[in-house]
């Protein structure tokens, strides 16, 4: 592994990998002098070490290395949860035709053809760092809002990983329903956000231990509305937003906030009601135990009955708990 000294990380950092020496030294030569922090490797194994170490803003990849070749190394950065969304700029010869349609179905971000000029690779080079920049901001957002709905769960000790398990059950009901991966994903996001809105409910009635009253009530069907207006100005929570506002729904329109009903509720709302509504009722609350699992099964089938849950969602939940063994447990997760 080369590494180019005397740069700070401000511009960005790039991993150049190919075997060519001439080629790592001109684009070394080309981007070090634009601001940006070089490391330079001409192994696929190296290139894969340094991306687990520490993962850099940009990847310029060759498609010919010697021990590997650059779409198997391409497919190792998509499959990775920390470099999935890390731009890849293929350098490419005499690529075919063929290989460049394979390298955009695994998901490259750009070519670049050898020879390349500096007028073609550094404005490219800086477009590609700054959009990196931009997602790695909303990322960092992200885990920040995580850990503020990690925090509201926890103001109650009842309700403590509460989310958390919803977004678990959740994610078992849609593998089981064959939702797409895809969705899956923003779903479970959905289910970790979805309960944000609580940070709204004053403490003397989030924990209080007996029936809440009618205005208390009010106050307390206010928190999807909360947890949507503070997700709604982040386009990257846009999927999530339904789950927010719509988790306490009921199909035959007798839920909060909007009483909304039937085909209005989509399939992921639907699946994380369910799973909400089971982690609620076999979880200890501060004004009554944990249900054991028959007698949780039973409430959800009511509320199937009385057209307010999907009976799809309840019966994949169902199978899917019961397959982990908990039956008779009062702790399901």
């Amino acid at each position: 592994m080369e590494e180019e000294p005397g740069q700070d990380d401000l511009a960005g950092r790039i991993l150049v990998v190919d075997d060519d020496p001439a080629i790592r030294e001109i684009l070394i030569t080309l981007l070090s002098s634009a601001g940006y922090r070089i490391e330079s490797c001409g192994l696929a194994s190296e290139a894969l070490d340094a991306l687990r170490n520490s993962p850099p803003d940009l990847v310029l990849l060759d498609l010919d290395l010697p021990d590997r070749n650059g779409h198997e190394v391409l497919e190792e950065i998509r499959s990775n949860p920390s470099t999935r969304l890390l731009p890849v700029v293929m350098l490419t010869g005499q690529a075919t035709k063929e290989r460049k349609l394979r390298a955009i179905r695994e998901g490259v971000t750009d070519f670049l053809s050898k020879p390349f000029s500096p007028e073609e690779l550094v404005p490219r080079v800086r477009s590609l760092i700054t959009m990196k920049h931009f997602a790695d901001e909303h990322e960092h957002t992200e885990r920040v809002i995580l850990t503020l709905a990690k925090t509201i769960d926890a103001r109650d000790s009842y309700t403590a990983g509460h989310s958390g398990r919803v977004a678990e059950y959740a994610d078992r009901i849609a593998a089981r329903i064959g939702v797409d991966p895809s969705a899956r994903i923003d779903m479970r996001r959905g289910a970790l956000f979805h309960d944000l809105g609580k940070i709204i409910i004053p403490d003397a009635i989030l924990k209080k231990p007996g029936p809440l009253t009618l205005e208390e009530r009010k106050v307390v069907e206010q928190h999807p509305v909360a947890g949507y207006e503070l997700l709604s100005p982040m386009r990257t929570m846009r999927k999530t937003l339904a789950i927010v506002s719509q988790h306490h729904e009921r199909l035959d329109g007798s839920g909060y906030p909007e009483g909304i009903s039937g085909d209005a509720i989509s399939l992921p709302v639907r699946i994380v009601t369910v799973a909400d509504v089971f982690d609620a009722i076999t979880s200890d609350r501060s004004f009554r135990p944990a249900m054991r699992l028959e007698m949780a099964y039973d409430v959800l089938a009511e509320g199937v009955r009385k057209l307010w849950w999907d009976a799809v969602a309840f019966d994949s939940l169902r199978a899917a708990v019961d397959e982990l063994g908990l039956i008779g447990s009062q702790s399901p997760v």
